[in-house]
């Protein structure tokens, strides 16, 4: 599958609050959105991070956000619940990360991202695209990868 990136809008942030997941995460986290658009007038999400909808065809499939500090690319992602499982993990990671390397020219030099220490299936799909688990922190796995 291939996937193509958009700022998110508030059709498509409409959209993904209606995904609901069956065990470690029950629902993508779009109050930051929402509160922004009302206090400030554009959507930003967690953390202050960009958001991204990804696209096959004209269908959203995924979320990506961003958080660029310094040379380091903080990210976060989802992939609609039907296709989790479904073999396109490693796909949508790796292409994420292509377009966040776009996105913001010559400024990367690591990424990292934070799962729940439960979330076996996802860890497994990041380390395929590359990133080695960095540390602990309660009930998050910490991971990093090096470009």
């Amino acid at each position: 599958m291939e996937f193509h990136f958009k700022p998110i809008e508030k059709e498509s942030l409409d959209i993904i609050n209606t995904w609901d997941y069956d065990g470690f995460i029950e629902k993508v986290i779009m109050k930051p959105y929402y509160e922004s658009l009302k206090t400030k007038g554009k959507l930003i999400g967690p953390g202050g991070s960009e958001g991204f909808v990804a696209y096959s065809g004209q269908e959203p499939v995924g979320l990506f956000e961003y958080i660029l500090d310094e040379k380091q690319l903080e990210i976060g992602l989802a992939l609609r619940p039907d296709l989790v499982g479904r073999g396109y993990g490693k796909t949508f990671v790796e292409q994420g990360i292509k377009f966040g390397a776009e996105y913001y020219p010559g400024t990367i030099n690591s990424i990292k991202l934070t799962v729940d220490v439960d979330n076996k299936p996802a860890i497994r799909v990041y380390e395929k695209a590359g990133f080695k688990v960095s540390g602990q922190d309660g009930n998050e796995v910490k991971m990093h990868m090096f470009l």
